[in-house]
């Protein structure tokens, strides 16, 4: 957009954007739109909008240009004219009344914030706004609506990475913060006081408290003299809060908890056994915030008692977040009680928290399972018998608790759904249960729940199943040689009746399969297991049970079911006709598989043959099949439907072959390859199928090793084929896999380097293209990994390929794309290249490592340097820098002495200012970075330096 639009234009833009019926004006418009508010004239035409308040659609345009324009392009306007932006804004901001439309006051109110935030001429930016918008003289003003929400937002938009405010300016505004803390809570204070018409204003203030609070400019002797937070209290105490202002003072104290918990886990020393001042204020308010908390009890028992859940909820997540954040000093005081609060009222907290777990709705008694995973870790960590004892009689409440929500309707028939929320519900207490079970004992667990339900006839069939259900639970943890009770559990479950719910008898198949360690060390009781698994596995609504016990039962106990093969065999066949998710079958072929390693040598070609028989021909049948419109994913009709369980047999199969024996499934990976051969071609526009095929191949040649080398030639000549019409990266990948079985071999590495030369060109194209490397990370993940694997297992013919130098470059392009995946292969790559200028295998000439230095790395070293950090910088999630810092640590080993030159160029180069002007590093900073880089030993030094740095541009 060249020029400054007329005030018209944009109207008639945004009339056909949000009013005319015909969808190609609608794109036009929003098309132009989207180039107005990129242009430079978006900032007068926003603000002309604005004064203008034509209609709801364009102020809301203006304001929305507004933020995207500071928060995206602040950069634009020279620092002469912040000032009268900020009067601007100021000015829209005093026109907002009770009519303003809520998303037009939000917009207004985040511009403004994120002005303020870059604005560092503005030295009083909150003392101004008070002072402005604030309440006179004890009346209210109307503008205390936009007032709330602009310091409701600040502390929030301080932490946006989009605004790139960076480690020191942050740490500026850290101070200007808590200096204006004061000013903040006397204004929420006094607003406790002033008669509002705005029904709302009671939410903005406890939102604005929650904000500076979580904030942690907030200091603990403010808190403690805080009126708000007496009002706050009074608030979840009063029966006649409304549902909004009850959540958001729940939210102010969660807030105020988390602080807590902040400051509880920093190291607040003692000196000379004494408390500091600091620690002091802290428990000063704990022990104010515990008491205040406990009186909420009356309250929450009279909302369960109303029904009315929404509180509920919000007094659970009060009680189970002051657990957690005192948490620490609990299990402290099992030790020693040297603080304030006895043992009694801190372990009074849990009894607060098992009070919700007894709540009638199972949602309000999840929100406490945060609490219980994290006490079940720091006593595992903390290793201490005498200490989880003090703990054992709250977990046995809890699993009895978790046991009676898991219980279905009685009314209810059939199994449960998977997608079913309930199902959901009892799968998360499920993974609870194995997780605190240590502290009160497996077998414990397991004794009580079998000892509630045995021999007690009347019993309604959901408690049975839901005591069985958490013994599923823990009946992996029952030791092998336990001969107490889980033989009478199993005898007792195979007696379950035919008759017996539907539920029973599914959960009483999971819990056999979870025996499968036991079972396998008392092989009497395998073969009727087997027989009743095997029986149930027909039953549409126990299938699933069936097959999953199964899989167990034939993957632990292989050597004493493996006389049974061909009734398995049969099942495998049947598996199509069940009604049982994909992945279920997979496992099932699994366990088969597992026990088809357990026959005898001679036996295993004829039975693994046997049972790749019933796969190949259905995707000979589906390749044959002429319209291929017919096939449905994950039906039978899908060739992945049998792709998967190939290769969950090629993956699951272990045979021990002596050297020089031919291996028993090499006749069967050449009566496989025509098959999947002819589905690579049948498919090949079908990248899900591609990149199944390849798995299985992959998992068939990691299968026979060597052994599967008449296959390289007509495998190679397709896959290049292939990739060089689709590009489908699972190919580059397929490589790989043969780069790391044959790539030793002297009679085998031409080929494959020519294989790699004929990939290359493709690849290449893919990634040239506009976006490539970001459209195509997984092309750049299975490319990289395919270079690394030759400079593994043969650098000299890698390093001979005049194809290197195009790799090199290729990487320093792809070294700042922000993909985990992708950016972990690319600097794989680097550092196995690097690496090989200092390693002393014999087959890598000293000739060919000193021409890597000087033609590659030595020339090329500075922009390699200069394009790591740069991207550690502004490109790279934190998660990838360890990944930089491997490459960045494998070069100073070859050459420390180059790398801190080309640092010194590289920094001198950095900008000293983010794009909004505020100052990003300063010289020190950039010195303090460099030594670090340079003196640094290992890759953990590296990294933390590089994520530090990084901090000042973010």
């Amino acid at each position: 957009m060249n020029e400054l639009p007329a005030i018209e234009v944009v109207y008639d833009a945004l009339n056909a954007l949000y009013h005319n019926p015909d969808p190609i004006s609608k794109e036009r418009a929003s098309q132009w739109l989207g180039d107005l508010q990129k242009s430079i004239f978006a900032w007068k035409v926003a603000d002309q909008l604005l004064h203008v308040k034509r209609d709801m659609e364009s102020c809301y345009f203006g304001a929305q240009t507004l933020r995207t324009k500071i928060q995206f392009a602040f950069h634009e306007l020279p620092s002469e004219a912040h000032n009268s932006l900020r009067d601007s804004m100021l000015n829209h901001l005093k026109q907002i009344n009770e009519h303003t439309n809520t998303v037009i006051v939000t917009q207004l109110c985040l511009a403004l914030a994120d002005l303020l935030l870059q604005m560092t001429s503005w030295n009083t930016p909150i003392q101004d706004l008070i002072q402005k918008f604030g309440p006179k003289n004890n009346f209210e003003t109307t503008h205390l609506w936009p007032l709330l929400e602009v310091l409701t937002v600040l502390p929030e938009e301080m932490g946006s990475r989009t605004l790139r405010l960076g480690a020191n300016r942050r740490s500026e505004i850290l101070k200007l913060f808590a200096a204006s803390t004061e000013d903040v809570l006397h204004l929420l204070d006094s607003c406790l006081t002033i008669p509002s018409s705005d029904r709302l204003i009671g939410v903005r203030l406890l939102r604005c408290f929650s904000s500076w609070v979580h904030l942690q400019a907030v200091t603990l002797h403010q808190l403690t003299s805080c009126a708000t937070l007496v009002h706050v209290f009074a608030t979840l105490s009063s029966h006649h809060s409304t549902p909004l202002l009850h959540e958001a003072a729940s939210d102010a104290v969660c807030a105020l908890l988390q602080v807590v918990a902040d400051q509880e886990n920093e190291d607040n020393t003692t000196q000379n056994g004494q408390l500091t001042s600091t620690l002091n204020e802290l428990r000063t308010l704990e022990d104010s915030l515990v008491q205040s908390i406990k009186n909420l009890e009356p309250a929450y028992h009279l909302a369960v008692a109303e029904e009315d859940t929404e509180k509920a909820l919000n007094y659970c997540r009060v009680f189970t977040e002051i657990a957690e954040a005192l948490l620490h000093r609990m299990l402290e005081s099992t030790k020693n009680n040297n603080g304030t609060m006895n043992t009694s009222n801190l372990f009074g907290l849990l009894d607060l928290v098992l009070t919700c777990v007894g709540h009638h709705d199972y949602e309000v008694a999840e929100v406490t399972f945060g609490f219980w995973y994290k006490l079940s870790e720091d006593l595992y960590h903390a290793n201490d018998d005498d200490r989880t004892i003090k703990f054992k009689p709250y977990i046995e409440r809890l699993i009895g608790a978790v046991c009676r929500h898991c219980q279905m309707e009685p009314d209810h028939e059939g199994v449960l759904e998977e997608s079913d929320d309930f199902a959901g519900f009892r799968s998360r207490v499920s993974e609870l249960v194995k997780d605190v079970v240590f502290i009160v004992g497996s077998a414990s667990v397991f004794k009580h729940c079998f000892y509630s339900i045995h021999g007690q006839n009347n019993l309604p069939w959901e408690v049975t199943e839901s005591a069985l259900f958490i013994m599923q639970a823990v009946a992996k943890n029952i030791l092998p040689d336990e001969n107490e009770v889980v033989q009478s559990v199993v005898e007792s479950l195979l007696q379950v009746p035919e008759s017996a719910h539907a539920a029973v008898r599914f959960t009483t198949l999971l819990l056999l399969g979870e025996l499968g360690e036991w079972m396998d060390k008392h092989p009497a009781v395998v073969e009727p297991v087997l027989h009743c698994v095997l029986r149930s596995i027909n039953d549409p609504s126990l299938a699933v049970a069936a097959s999953n016990s199964l899989e167990a039962i034939t993957s632990i106990c292989r050597d004493h079911v493996k006389s049974h093969f061909d009734i398995l065999l049969q099942v495998v066949s049947a598996l199509v006709t069940l009604p049982i998710p994909t992945e279920t079958a997979v496992r099932v072929v699994k366990g088969v598989t597992k026990v088809c390693s357990r026959l005898p040598d001679h036996q295993i070609a004829d039975a693994l043959h046997q049972l790749c028989k019933i796969h190949v021909d259905e995707l000979t049948r589906i390749c044959q099949t002429e319209n291929q419109s017919k096939v449905v994913a994950k039906t039978s009709s899908d060739p992945v439907y049998w792709l998967d369980r190939l290769a969950s047999i090629f993956r699951n199969l272990s045979v021990n072959i002596k050297k020089g024996e031919q291996h028993p499934c090499q006749s069967v990976i050449t009566y496989t390859w025509p098959c999947l051969s002819v589905t690579l071609d049948k498919f090949q526009t079908d990248r899900r199928v591609m990149e199944r095929c390849c798995r299985c191949l992959r998992f068939a040649l990691r299968l026979i090793g060597h052994q599967s080398a008449p296959l390289l030639q007509p495998l190679v000549t397709q896959m290049v084929r292939l990739y060089n019409t689709h590009h489908h990266s699972c190919f580059l990948y397929l490589a790989s896999i043969l780069v790391d079985e044959y790539g030793s071999e002297s009679e085998c590495i031409g080929g494959l380097i020519s294989m790699l030369e004929a990939l290359l060109p493709r690849a290449f194209q893919l990634l040239q293209e506009p976006q490539g490397f970001c459209h195509n990370p997984d092309t750049v993940d299975d490319l990289f990994r395919l270079f690394a694997r030759f400079l593994q297992r043969n650098p000299a013919a890698f390093l001979q390929s005049p194809a290197l130098t195009a790799v090199f470059d290729c990487a320093l392009q792809a070294a700042a794309l922000d993909h985990r995946d992708a950016n972990a292969s690319v600097m794989q790559f680097l550092s196995e290249l690097i690496h090989t200028t200092r390693t002393r295998e014999e087959k890598l000439s000293f000739e060919l490592r000193d021409q890597l230095m000087s033609t590659m790395l030595r020339p090329k070293g500075p922009i390699l340097i200069s394009t790591l950090i740069t991207a550690s910088i502004f490109s790279l999630s934190t998660c990838s820098l360890p990944n930089v810092a491997d490459v960045l640590l494998e070069f100073m080993l070859v050459d420390r002495q180059s790398i801190s030159s080309w640092m010194e160029q590289t920094l001198e180069n950095l900008p000293r200012q983010s794009p909004s002007g505020c100052v990003a590093v300063r010289p020190e900073q950039l010195q303090d970075f460099r030594h670090k880089v340079i003196r640094a030993e290992t890759s953990l030094e590296l990294s933390n330096a590089l994520r530090d740095f990084s901090r000042l541009y973010r």
